[in-house]
Order: structure tokens, then C-alpha cells, then sequence
């Protein structure tokens, strides 16, 4: 994959992510990439979307980790999706799912937590692999995804005890959230209910994301 193709998976993904949530159409993704390169710069390791407030308004930068590019360079997930680069596609539109995100609660003008954005991450990354799957086997939703992405991952080396906590409270979360969409849309193909459910997640804060979550039992 050259990095054409690179930027054309991460627009993909974008687009993907702004249909489903119907997001007004926000800049390419691929116009914030940081160069790996230029990684030592910037605070943090490993993929990150990084965050400065400047006159008011925000500057968001993406970096994604040499790793994660050059393993779907190697494997295109839009080819084949499956373990040999499973983890490299979610690293990548987690990314994507922070950018928009953050673009999103900062034009209508909300604060956001990092619990609040890492738990929409990992629901998006659940969903974006979900979908993609399914166009790869004439529709069938993958028995095995749900197990990969919440019980069966690996937390980053070095993480502290603070993000570590925290990933793990958001993959719990989203877990849940993700296992009753499984349940309640996917398995019967209830795309359009399923997108509405989506967006209605998506809009609520990090407290009324926390109580949809509860009451689902």
C-alpha cells in the first residue's frame, strides 16, 4: 500500500464514520498527519491524536505509529480484514474516531474527557471493522470480532497505572454497548435502526453515555 493508499484507507474510514453519526463533512484526516519522523517532538508514544487550544479555537495534529502503517501497507484491510491486521485497522480508526470527536464536541461547543473519548473509540472501531467484515463475507456479521476486541486484546507495554485504568474502564463500557448492538441490530441486519441508535450514542455526554450504558442491563 503507498501512502496514496494509506490516506485513502484513513478518508475512507473518516467518511465511514461521518455517515454513519451524520456528521456534517469535516477537513481530511490526511491533512493532520504528523510525519512518524517528527513522533519525538510530540508528547506521548505509540499512535495518538494530540490537542492544543490556541485563540480560542483547537489544533489537532494525528500521529500514527511506523508499525501501524507499514503493516497495512502490508495487508490492506480493505482487501482482507482479519488478525494479520486487525489491530494495526483499529489503531488507525481510533485515531479517526478521536479526530472527529474532538471536532465534533468543540463546534458545539462541549468538554470532553479522555474516558468519554476513548470509550467512543472503541465503539467506532468495533463498528467500522464490523461493517467492514460483513462487505467482505456477503454480509455476515463476524462471530469472532466481538472476542478479539474485548476479551482477548493485549494493553500497550509501559502504559501507566492512570491510562491503563482507564482504557480498561473503556473497554469494559464499550463492550457491553457493543455486545447489545451485536445482539439487538447486527445479527439481524437492522442497519437503519442500528445507525439511529448510533447517532443518539454519539451525541450524548461521557454521564448520559454512562447511564445508556447501565440501563442496558
Amino acid at each position: 500500500m503507498s501512502a496514496d493508499a494509506l490516506h485513502g484507507l484513513l478518508l475512507e474510514t473518516q467518511r465511514r464514520l461521518e455517515t454513519l453519526y451524520a456528521l456534517d463533512a469535516e477537513p481530511p484526516v490526511v491533512d493532520f498527519l504528523i510525519p512518524g519522523d517528527q513522533a519525538h517532538r510530540y508528547p506521548g508514544a505509540g499512535s495518538r491524536t494530540l490537542l492544543a487550544e490556541s485563540g480560542g479555537g483547537v489544533e489537532l495534529g494525528v500521529l500514527l505509529e511506523p508499525a501501524v502503517a507499514d503493516r497495512l501497507s502490508c495487508h490492506d484491510p480493505r482487501v482482507v480484514l482479519d488478525q494479520s491486521n486487525l489491530h494495526a485497522f483499529c489503531a488507525a480508526t481510533e485515531e479517526v474516531s478521536h479526530f472527529l470527536y474532538l471536532l465534533f464536541c468543540a463546534r458545539v461547543d462541549r468538554s470532553v474527557t479522555q474516558l468519554e473519548l476513548e470509550l467512543q473509540g472503541e465503539v467506532d472501531k468495533y463498528l467500522c471493522a464490523a461493517f467492514l467484515l460483513a462487505l467482505q463475507n456477503e454480509g455476515a456479521v463476524s462471530r469472532h470480532l466481538f472476542d478479539l476486541l474485548f476479551r482477548h486484546f493485549r494493553l500497550a507495554p509501559g502504559m501507566s497505572a492512570e491510562d491503563t485504568a482507564r482504557y480498561l474502564s473503556a473497554s469494559r463500557l464499550a463492550g457491553k454497548y457493543c455486545g447489545w448492538l451485536q445482539r439487538r441490530f447486527l445479527r439481524g441486519a437492522r442497519l437503519a435502526e442500528l445507525a439511529q441508535e448510533a447517532r443518539r450514542f454519539y451525541r450524548l455526554g461521557q454521564r448520559d453515555k454512562l447511564e445508556r450504558i447501565a440501563l442496558l442491563g
